[in-house]
């Protein structure tokens, strides 16, 4: 019979019940009652809950397989797309054509950066695939769902349950402390402990020790690893990053790099970023480059 009661310290368990099952990145065990979407050591043990010992390699063949295929469904389902995306602004001097018939398909899971020089339309696309702006003709779909047709509260909606933001200019709320800060998305949801999140995310990026601190007296960097926690406490399907380290030194802007991948691995996020870091670029699982408002 297992024990009732498992240390805290013993790594997370492949458990079963009914059928075989497997702790994985995408979904949660009912041994792991944190809500956070990453494994956790099994703390107390359902009395269905059975033990494998790791004697049946036909088993754990098994389970590997189911676990890889549930992955690879996750990651093959689109949550993001745009059919003949075009945004086309007046002037005195005559119509300005900013995106021009954008096609495009995001994967759940997958990282994509948007580059191209100045005036490509990159933060455009951004501000359309994100519900943040209408287009000129086309339509997105995000999470499944047209935005296009929808009006603003129905987006605003929308956003506030599968959309996170990251700036280049950070965006914090000067009168909040950065746990504060980072406690604001789950205190909109009505969570019933946003203060636990918040500094889980804070100790994430590094800013366990700067929970009472306001955005001035935090560097630029680390206002930056405040906003990156304060993004993933949404718990957003889909993340966009407008130029994350733009206003970041090269040093810093490494940094920050390497606890956004970090993060958008643990919790399985889609990444949209507009980027003329190469290094950020680089990191991504694709590269979408534009030009004159054109994918090329």
């Amino acid at each position: 019979m297992p024990p009732e009661v498992v240390s805290p310290l013993t790594l997370a368990l492949t458990t079963c019940q009914d059928n075989f099952c497997s702790v994985n990145f995408f979904r949660r065990s009912s041994t792991q009652p944190s809500s956070r979407w990453i494994p956790y050591a099994a703390l107390i043990l359902s009395p269905k809950t059975k033990i494998f010992e790791g004697s049946d390699p036909e088993l754990f063949e098994t389970g590997s397989k189911i676990e890889s295929q549930n992955n690879k469904d996750f990651m093959n389902r689109v949550v993001l797309s745009a059919e003949k995306l075009t945004k086309v602004v007046p002037s005195n001097d005559g119509d300005i054509v900013i995106l021009d018939g954008i096609d495009l398909e995001i994967n759940a899971g997958e990282s994509v950066a948007v580059v191209g020089a100045s005036g490509s339309g990159k933060t455009t696309l951004l501000g359309l695939l994100a519900s943040l702006d209408s287009p000129s003709r086309g339509k997105v779909f995000l999470a499944g769902e047209e935005i296009t047709n929808m009006d603003e509260e129905s987006r605003a909606d929308l956003r506030g349950k599968h959309v996170g933001f990251v700036f280049q200019s950070f965006q914090l709320l000067s009168s909040l402390t950065a746990l504060e800060n980072v406690m604001l998305p789950g205190e909109l949801k009505g969570e019933s402990n946003p203060a636990e999140e918040a500094k889980f995310l804070l100790a994430r990026v590094g800013l366990e020790n700067r929970h009472n601190h306001y955005p001035k007296q935090l560097s630029g960097g680390e206002q930056q690893r405040v906003a990156l926690a304060r993004a993933f406490a949404s718990k957003p399907t889909i993340l966009f990053a407008d130029e994350p380290t733009g206003n970041l030194d090269t040093v810093t802007g490494q940094k920050v790099i390497d606890r956004l991948f970090d993060l958008n691995e643990e919790f399985a996020t889609t990444l949209v970023l507009v980027t003329h870091d190469d290094r950020l670029a680089l990191r991504c699982d694709r590269i979408i480059e534009l030009i004159a408002g054109r994918i090329v």
